[in-house]
């Protein structure tokens, strides 16, 4: 065991200093706002209506959102596949969500944050290095949260 210990070190520097770097994101709301990602902390959320797990977590990311507290901002990213601008404005409405939802109807987003499945939450700081990935909503998410709540 004491000889793999150098390459478990190695594999964790290995990470660390690559860390994943994004462009800000800029893009309009459903509700026609334009939103940007540049210069804050951003908690992203990729989702879709088809997704039981998204739609399981909705209210987890609207929580996240009503206690941000201006320590992160808050995007919900519907991917866009199989799924309609309306539909989704009609299932945030029926349930009051309010965060700010895009809509990606060309799958640029979702390209651009190498985002392979549904739900995927990805948490950036204020330079876009991404901060935190994870396939569901986490209890480590949720205390990386709870710690930005108090920022600024």
């Amino acid at each position: 065991m004491k000889s793999l210990a150098p390459l478990f070190i190695l594999l964790g520097v290995h990470t660390n200093i690559y860390a994943t770097t994004y462009p800000p994101l800029l893009a309009n709301t459903l509700d026609g706002q334009t939103i940007s990602s540049q210069g804050q902390v951003t908690y992203l959320k990729f989702w879709a209506t088809w997704c039981a797990y998204c739609l399981e977590e909705m209210p987890l990311l609207e929580q996240s959102y009503q206690q941000a507290n201006a320590g992160y901002h808050v995007i919900s990213v519907n991917i866009g596949f199989n799924q309609s601008k309306r539909s989704i404005t009609n299932y945030l409405k029926k349930h009051g969500y309010r965060f700010p939802t895009v809509f990606d109807s060309d799958g640029s987003i979702t390209r651009q944050y190498a985002v392979l499945g549904t739900p995927q939450h990805i948490l950036l700081d204020e330079s876009g290095n991404e901060l935190y990935r994870s396939a569901l909503f986490t209890d480590e998410l949720a205390s990386k949260l709870t710690e930005l709540q108090g920022r600024k």
